[in-house]
């Protein structure tokens, strides 16, 4: 379970680790309205025996009140973990709806709004059934940011952490068939620089994250010159992510000092490397918990547009209201989940 929640504590804490983020927003008044509404929100799940995680980009409050903070798949993974009749999961729906394709009967999932998602909105099933139509021995990978029906329609599921593994690992059992990698264009590009497939067996699709899109070059040229000693952890879903990787392998660089990472391996390797200032390229949200957990390092977020509305339709009101009234439960339907489920299955076996 969460500590227990201090006024002190969190009023130090967000605004420490969190004020120049979101400016304005941990005035006293407010800090104290949210310690209130945590304490009800912590009481509540204990009574109803909910299991509350939430994603890296969530608002500092709602990380509070989480027993588990971390990426989409890690989070529906430790859901899966524990025994627990409820799940309460803050983050956007597609992620509420990977955690009830893993748990299915066993837990009932809701989630405090119903956030969409820029990346997911791109997918277009008809263009995937018409790919699956011209390339019938074809095989599909989707990136695990895609929603529970795209998930069934594909052979291969990914994170950001392991698509060039899965990539590699879908050419190597299916020599010279066509691949589809979606719907994330940049880290489907990535992915291919940091394998040995051939481009030209593979579809990109053209999908995107509008927060990650955004960062561009121009957004990694302002902070490294506001910040020339810092390390760049940039999520392979940025704008800049495949012509910076070009760039960098080739030497014709001057980011150097770039490293790409998913989320959760943004912790382990700010945590290890010699280097004590870092620029961060993701979702804003991401640097509370750096903040919090390595407080010895400095962190900047690579641009002060790198928010994302969706994740921030979560607030600790509402999942108080969903804690109290059940008002937005996950469903999956039994068939797409199955098929989503056997593709993460098929992920997991690959090393």
């Amino acid at each position: 379970m969460p500590e227990p929640i201090s006024y002190d504590a969190w009023y130090e804490s967000f605004n420490r680790f969190a004020g120049d983020l979101y400016p304005g927003r941990y005035t006293p008044e407010y800090v104290r309205e949210l310690v209130e509404q945590g304490r009800q929100v912590l009481e509540l799940a204990q009574r109803k025996q909910s299991l509350i995680v939430a994603h890296n980009y969530q608002y500092p409050e709602l990380q509070e009140v989480a027993e588990e903070v971390g990426d989409s798949l890690g989070l529906s993974q430790f859901v899966a973990s524990r025994e627990t009749p409820r799940v309460d999961f803050c983050g956007v729906w597609f992620m509420g709806e990977t955690a009830k394709t893993i748990v299915g009967d066993r837990a009932s999932v809701y989630m405090p709004d119903r956030p969409g998602c820029s990346l997911v909105d791109s997918i277009e099933h008809a263009r995937i059934e018409s790919w699956i139509r011209k390339n019938a021995d074809g095989v599909v990978i989707s990136y695990i940011n895609t929603d529970a029906r795209t998930k069934a329609m594909s052979d291969y599921i990914c994170t950001s952490r392991n698509a060039a593994q899965v990539v590699e690992h879908a050419a190597a059992h299916h020599p010279g068939k066509r691949l589809l990698f979606l719907p994330d264009k940049y880290l489907g590009a990535v992915s291919l620089a940091q394998s040995t497939v051939d481009p030209s067996l593979v579809d990109l699709y053209d999908g995107a994250c509008h927060v990650h899109a955004k960062i561009g070059e121009s957004a990694l040229d302002t902070a490294f010159d506001q910040h020339p000693d810092a390390e760049l952890l940039i999520h392979p879903e940025c704008g800049c992510a495949s012509q910076c990787l070009a760039k960098i392998l080739s030497g014709e660089s001057e980011y150097q000092k770039a490293f790409y990472l998913s989320t959760e391996q943004m912790i382990s390797h700010a945590a290890s490397s010699p280097a004590e200032e870092f620029i961060v390229g993701t979702e804003m949200g991401m640097l509370y918990r750096l903040r919090k957990e390595i407080p010895e390092k400095t962190f900047h977020s690579v641009s002060p547009d790198a928010v994302c509305e969706f994740m921030k339709l979560n607030t600790l009101d509402k999942l108080l209201d969903s804690l109290e009234h059940d008002r937005i439960e996950v469903k999956v339907d039994e068939g797409v989940r199955g098929k989503a489920q056997s593709a993460i299955e098929r992920m997991l076996t690959i090393q």
